[in-house]
């Protein structure tokens, strides 16, 4: 596939940087582009110039282009750009909208992009704000998915202090039904929980289940601590199209939410829109943290734009003692470092945003249900062919980082257990490690009727 990508930050790089391997990428972008060495490491041609001037569109052949991107940092060049693209013969196009005046609802986003002939339009900030609001409301949750229409859950959580999954092997502290235990991570080491898995205070287990199942794993496995005495308050710093979307969520949701942003002209812009207090000042003054009594909140949420203040602010807050702590942080060699340094959730807009244009453009992502650990570790659906045998779970023995989370099987949802089996038309949402992902795909619709018992003579 031709895939054009316009633009010229953190974006389009790394959107080049998943793509080029598997098709033909182009980056347009100007000469004043950052990072020239991350560019040189780039297995993909690029052209210089601007990416709304129609001669350099016609330089890079987006008439022979299958996809184009125009994830730019203005939201006025990626329209132009789009439109441009598509003029000129562009198959698809896929515009990012990132101004808070151009957030427009998803119909009337969907609605202006195919009055301009844009095929797509991606929307970091939405997306980021929606990703925190679903994991701040289960509380102490490092990360929350959904799939099958919200009949299967995914959580990530860390063992407390005293927790019962940690006073005995897994064998004989067991798990509720309706879950299954599919990664478990200590430090740096990543693995597959079993029978022998003795959990330690801080490991942080990653678990798919119904919700009445994650819910069990929750109150009677995992939970030590008592709920926070006012649970549904909140501390938003930044209030941006981020920080202002996560704002109005939580007050939907039933919160109290206190909001500070530094900007005064954009403090008295949203402060109407608001029920809670919004403060003008700086996230970073300790001064005004302790003056708001910011320590007593259980949840405070960093979201300026900017990565270094977003860390500040953070670890000032863990100082007063912040439960919980939620960050945003764009540039992906920071998202790593501030869980290094003790930051409970980090996210990501530009993260969240490639996420989605990769399952746009990749066709082998479609089965691609969500990235965690930061891209190194995936939810993939797989349907298993009419003629599939059945095969037992206690017979799928592969070596592999590829565990069944969910069986869909006729409109019914099967958590899995030892005695359960797989059967032709499931559809399976199996977790695995990125790095094998070929080889789990190949395993479970491949190898794995191999490993059906036999039939009776």
């Amino acid at each position: 596939m031709r895939i054009l990508i316009g633009g010229e930050d953190e974006v389009a790089f790394r959107l080049v940087e998943a793509l080029m391997l598997d098709h033909e990428v182009i980056l347009v972008c100007p000469e004043s582009a950052a990072d020239e060495n991350r560019l040189a490491r780039m297995d993909a041609e690029r052209v210089i110039g601007s990416v709304t001037s129609p001669p350099v569109l016609r330089q890079a052949k987006a008439a022979e282009a299958d996809i184009f991107v125009g994830c730019s940092p203005v939201d006025e060049r990626n329209l132009v750009a789009c439109v441009s693209a598509k003029r000129l013969g562009a198959a698809r196009s896929v515009c990012f909208l990132s101004r808070p005046d151009l957030q427009l609802p998803g119909e009337d986003a969907a609605a202006m992009a195919q009055s301009l002939g844009i095929d797509d339009v991606v929307r970091p900030s939405k997306q980021l704000a929606t990703e925190i609001l679903r994991i701040v409301a289960v509380e102490g949750a490092l990360d929350v998915q959904v799939f099958a229409g919200g009949r299967v859950h995914l959580l990530r959580y860390a063992v407390e202090e005293g927790a019962p999954l940690s006073r005995g092997p897994l064998k004989e502290v067991g798990v509720p039904p309706g879950v299954v235990l599919v990664m478990a991570r200590r430090g740096e080491e990543v693995f597959v929980p079993n029978g022998e898995t003795h959990f330690q205070p801080g490991d942080k287990i990653t678990s798919m289940g119904s919700l009445a199942g994650i819910n069990r794993l929750l109150a009677r496995h995992l939970r030590v601590r008592p709920t926070a005495r006012h649970p549904h308050d909140a501390t938003v710093v930044g209030g941006g199209t981020v920080g202002f979307a996560v704002a109005r969520g939580l007050e939907d949701a039933g919160w109290n939410v206190k909001l500070i942003e530094s900007n005064r002209k954009r403090a008295e812009e949203i402060a109407p829109d608001l029920k809670g207090l919004v403060l003008h000042g700086d996230g970073g003054d300790l001064d005004l943290l302790e003056s708001e009594r910011v320590g007593e909140s259980p949840v405070l949420i960093a979201v300026t734009s900017n990565d270094e203040k977003n860390l500040l602010v953070s670890l000032l807050a863990k100082s007063l003692g912040v439960d919980r702590i939620v960050t945003r942080a764009d540039h992906l060699s920071n998202e790593r470092l501030f869980e290094k340094v003790g930051i409970d959730v980090v996210r990501s807009a530009r993260g969240a945003a490639v996420r989605s244009v990769l399952r746009m453009v990749d066709v082998a992502k479609a089965e691609l249900l969500a990235e965690l650990e930061h891209g190194d570790a995936e939810v993939i659906e797989l349907v298993l062919p009419d003629d599939h045998p059945r095969v037992p779970i206690l017979n799928m023995k592969s070596g592999l980082f590829g565990i069944i989370g969910a069986i869909l099987r006729e409109g019914n949802v099967i958590i899995p257990r030892g005695s359960d089996a797989v059967e032709a038309g499931d559809h399976l949402l199996v977790f695995c490690m990125r790095d094998q992902e070929a080889d789990v795909r190949d395993f479970f619709l491949n190898r794995l009727r191999t490993l059906a018992d036999p039939e009776p003579a």
